[in-house]
């Protein structure tokens, strides 16, 4: 006979048996499949960027190739809402989990071209560029950075899309250069040829009293009414130059690319300032630390009550007619170089490249052989694929990727 602790044990054995097997039956009811690799589809049109990817990857997309007689007019689609800037030519967003397209388009504007001459300042004749067009709602100062000039501005594609979208939103634009740039001399000792900041005064600094005598005289020839509101951009150097030129003339609003201002002048400024910082600056002089002290900056003024915007650029991969941007390199010669490098390793499984465009210069010197595309190419155009790698790793160069949040800033500020 049985004993009772012995049928207490069965029944307890019998009845997890039971459990374990209801709870197995239960688990494949209604099994979760995770979703394929690259599974779902970016179609772009007029643009690149299709492909396949996962939901959750950050997809880039970018326009096709425009002339000079065109700017950028915006993004559409059923899913314009997932991108992070739909009225810039290139922008991103989180891929979902679905198919997605999108339809970049362009539009045509006025022709126009920059008129130069050379223009008496506080101590010599100084280069000048401008363009006033019919009906213009302000006059915008364009400053180059450490080492440039007023003709390495103009001749800047990145800084020319930037140009074009200015005077089609029918903006003024004025470009001269540092006295140290038209001397050709270290007037400050500072061991570099660039804007000088410092001193905080109209009449003794020569910058300072440059862009306003050179601003008079348009004003004298009637081009211009003292009334209308000024502006002012700058990169690396001309966007701390930008800060401070804006703030000591209150300008309507300052731009800076790639400098993160001084906290003096969010201390001080009335002037609202936009900064444009890049993800991976690798300029000593800016870096992470510049990055961090622009937000810091942008906060600090926000805080007092002055408008202030803050942007940065992140990396984005590179693609086959990437190099193709400014029309003198073909689409098939820019595909053959894009394969170069990505078949020298310099690009990872997404095409982003791998460190900075000093990598592409050393490995061509390596192995040339393993470049006949990019050798072919002529030296500017050469400094045109560096340029774009720049670009694209977001390092410390001008770049376009905000034209058209700048120019809002430039419209309405923070409103």
């Amino acid at each position: 006979m049985l004993s009772e602790s012995f049928m207490k044990h069965l029944f307890s054995l019998i009845g997890c048996s039971l459990l374990i097997i209801a709870c197995k039956k239960s688990g494949t009811i209604s099994p979760v499949t995770p979703p394929s690799a690259d599974s779902f589809t970016v179609t772009v049109n007029n643009g690149y960027g299709s492909g396949k990817y996962k939901a959750g990857d950050t997809v880039h997309i970018f326009s096709k190739a425009y002339p000079s007689s065109q700017v950028f007019g915006s993004w559409s689609g059923n899913n314009v809402s997932l991108l992070n800037a739909p009225e810039e030519w290139h922008t991103w967003f989180i891929m979902p989990q679905k198919d997605v397209a999108f339809s970049g388009s362009v539009q045509n504007i006025q022709s126009f071209t920059l008129n130069f001459e050379n223009i008496r300042g506080r101590d010599r004749m100084k280069r000048v560029y401008y363009y006033f067009p019919a009906g213009h709602k302000g006059i915008v100062y364009l400053l180059h950075g450490t080492g440039g000039s007023a003709a390495f501005l103009v001749a800047d594609y990145e800084w020319q899309l930037l140009i074009n979208d200015l005077v089609n939103e029918k903006f003024a634009v004025i470009v001269t250069e540092s006295e140290e740039s038209t001397t050709n001399s270290d007037l400050n000792g500072d061991g570099v040829l660039r804007w000088n900041t410092a001193p905080w005064d109209t009449i003794t600094n020569v910058d300072y009293a440059n862009i306003r005598i050179i601003t008079d005289t348009f004003y004298n020839r009637g081009l211009a009414g003292r009334a209308e509101p000024k502006y002012s951009i700058g990169m690396s150097n001309g966007g701390n130059f930008s800060t401070a030129l804006s703030t000591i003339y209150n300008y309507k609003a300052g731009v800076s690319y790639c400098a993160p201002a001084g906290t003096p002048i969010a201390q001080i400024t009335n002037t609202p300032l936009q900064f444009c910082m890049a993800r991976f600056d690798n300029n000593p002089n800016v870096g992470s630390a510049g990055n961090a002290n622009a937000l810091n900056n942008s906060r600090l003024m926000t805080g007092r009550g002055i408008c202030s915007k803050y942007f940065i650029k992140e990396r984005s991969p590179l693609y086959p007619e990437r190099f193709a941007r400014r029309g003198d390199i073909s689409t098939s010669q820019s595909t053959a170089v894009f394969n170069e490098i990505k078949k020298s390793g310099l690009l990872d499984t997404k095409n982003y490249f791998i460190g900075y465009s000093d990598a592409l210069r050393s490995a061509m010197d390596a192995n040339p052989s393993a470049f006949p595309q990019l050798n072919s190419l002529s030296f500017p155009q050469q400094n045109f694929v560096m340029t774009q790698i720049d670009l694209a790793v977001s390092d410390h160069k001008m770049y376009s990727d905000f034209n058209r949040a700048t120019i809002q800033f430039l419209n309405k500020q923070c409103q």
